[in-house]
């Protein structure tokens, strides 16, 4: 699948005129353009529906997944959801690697080019076998027809630093990579802080794909917890040490990663390891983290060969953990692989019926993939989801570091379960609208209250955002009428099972109308949302490959605002995604 490489000229759309103006994602002829026939009716048809993992199902009862496109009219008596009717025309997702197997322009460029004189240029075996996912994207939803949208919370960015690696190696990631909302999850917010449980902030803002819509974007934090505070922790490493982890960025950067892990951890919590090749076998049974010299000894130990058995691999791991359960503290199993299986039961479906009792009884899987060239992103992804747990990828030092002296430590107690949003928006302000990303997160409008429903989780300290582009009503003014809609926030406390709602209105009457005036972290978690709707070119948005310069100019001020490392890197990824179109 080729690129159409774009010419920058002097009429190009400019990303710089349509945020600061709040206005124009290009002409009409484009927008109708995009938006001419539904995904809904190009779902409408005789073949089985396509689950949470995005394989077929059997086409027989009712679907767990909104995602399922049903044949037929929609039944408004069944409440599902129009907006999470992800549409595709592309590739099956086990045929995709990248979109195009060419290397452009890198290389070359000692001064100011992507890579130095005396960088080589990208390993091509990086760039094959590769598995990913097409989700689709969501198209927009009649308010009047449906003003109800319901997914799951998610706090994975695995898709967000995949991409970093395809760019920095010196090719566009695969579009079926990209999963929008962990690119926006990758960044923090300022949002509100809740003494306990979850906590909602709602703003807004113009639009950047077209001047008569707005941008909501709904932010949840959760508490925060110090780590004094926290229970003791009982962690199970389950490693892959496969021939094919056999690279430094594999199991030498998932070696680098434990080490750094082992010294973050209380004296008291507990270490187990279990590897994984043609077999599986406990390297180190559970062991204080004060046993450092033991706990390193075993990592230092680790060596690669052989086929891949994910599945003796989860087994022996949860059992180990199993184990080791502790009832008063944290239980956790990390799985760090590429994500392959090549031995035993192999299907992610399968691997994630496997360990659902086990998330059920608390025992939560963290996957963490390594490595590009045969990673299987979408086994790595679904684990994680149905293990109760989240998905990153180290594509880096620098990411093993954030990750595991960190973000891992930090959110290692859970501080919501089955946690999903509901909003609600009235149909008389508002003409459509579309949620940007969490396509495969999607939950029935009529689950929402349902809490056998599996849903999201998040750790101590997690932020999620989410975005919707809405059109307002011909006429409709915000100064006269900012509420425009509701968010009800609903999950379960881990410790006593409590179910708790929360909700807030959608109040958009004090939003500034030029885009430059609204908060600084609601510009950048916008320059995220664009990026990833340009990478995984959306019809929707509107905005081409054309944009990326003026989008790095906009993320470099905002830069410049919030004195963010992570943010002045999203500069240069910008730019160097940029060189590559």
């Amino acid at each position: 699948m080729k690129r159409t490489n774009v010419k920058k000229t002097a009429a190009a759309l400019t990303i710089v005129g349509v945020l600061l103006a709040g206005c124009g994602g290009g002409d009409d002829d484009d927008g109708e353009a995009a938006t001419e026939g539904t995904f809904d009716e190009q779902l409408v048809d005789d073949t089985p529906g396509v689950g949470r993992s995005g394989r077929p199902t059997d086409g027989g009862g009712e679907r767990a997944d909104p995602l399922d496109a049903e044949a037929g009219p929609v039944d408004d008596d069944e409440s599902t959801d129009r907006e999470a009717t992800a549409g595709t025309t592309q590739e099956p997702a086990d045929a995709v690697t990248a979109r195009s197997p060419e290397v452009v322009g890198v290389g070359t460029d000692a001064e100011g080019g992507l890579f130095g004189a005396d960088e080589p240029p990208p390993d091509p075996d990086r760039q094959r076998g590769n598995t990913f996912e097409d989700y689709g994207y969501r198209d927009f939803v009649a308010t009047s027809t449906d003003p109800l949208s319901t997914f799951a919370l998610d706090v994975d960015t695995g898709s967000y630093s995949v991409a970093r690696r395809w760019i920095e190696e010196g090719t566009l990631p695969p579009r079926e990579s990209v999963r929008p909302e962990e690119y926006v999850n990758a960044f923090d917010y300022d949002y509100d802080t809740p003494r306990s449980g979850l906590e909602l902030t709602i703003d807004g803002g113009p639009s950047p794909f077209a001047d008569d819509r707005h941008l909501v974007r709904i932010g949840v934090q959760g508490e925060i917890v110090d780590d004094r505070d926290r229970g003791p922790a009982a962690l199970t490493f389950v490693i892959d040490t496969s021939g094919s982890m056999d690279r430094d960025d594999r199991l030498g950067l998932v070696k680098d990663s434990l080490t750094i892990l082992v010294d973050e951890l209380h004296a008291d919590d507990t270490v187990a390891i279990v590897t994984y090749d043609d077999r599986s076998g406990v390297v180190l049974e559970p062991t204080e983290a004060g046993d450092r010299d033991e706990i390193l000894d075993a990592i230092d130990r680790l060596r690669p060969g052989g086929s891949t058995n994910l599945e003796a691999g989860l087994r022996e791991g949860y059992a180990l953990a199993s184990d080791a359960f502790r009832r008063d503290g944290i239980n956790r199993v990390v799985l760090a692989s590429d994500g392959v299986a090549n031995v035993g039961v192999t299907d992610p479906d399968q691997l994630a019926r496997m360990i659902r009792e086990d998330a059920d009884r608390g025992i939560n899987l963290v996957t963490v993939g390594f490595g590009m060239g045969n990673f299987d992103d979408v086994t790595m992804e679904q684990l994680a989801d149905q293990g109760d747990g989240f998905y990153a990828y180290v594509d880096n030092e620098d990411e093993a570091e954030r990750l595991f002296e960190h973000e891992l430590t930090s959110t290692l107690l859970t501080i919501a379960e089955d946690a999903k949003i509901q909003v609600e928006f009235d149909a008389e302000p508002v003409e459509s609208y579309r949620l940007i990303g969490f396509e495969n997160r999607g939950v029935l409008d009529r689950d929402f209250r349902d809490d056998d429903v599996d849903a999201g989780e998040l750790g101590a300290g997690h932020q999620v955002t989410a975005i919707y582009e809405v059109e307002l009503r011909d006429g409709v003014s915000l100064d006269d009428r900012g509420d425009i809609g509701e968010v009800h926030l609903r999950w379960e406390d881990p410790d006593d099972g409590a179910v708790i709602e929360i909700d807030e209105d959608i109040d958009l009457r004090d939003v500034d109308e030029r885009w430059s005036d609204t908060r600084p972290d609601f510009q950048l978690a916008t320059v995220v949302a664009v990026f990833a709707e340009i990478l995984r070119e959306n019809p929707h948005a509107g905005l081409g490959y054309e944009a990326l310069p003026d989008l790095s100019e906009e993320t470099e001020r905002i830069a410049e605002e919030l004195d963010d490392r992570r943010v002045d890197d999203l500069v240069v990824l910008i730019e160097r995604a940029d060189d590559l179109v």
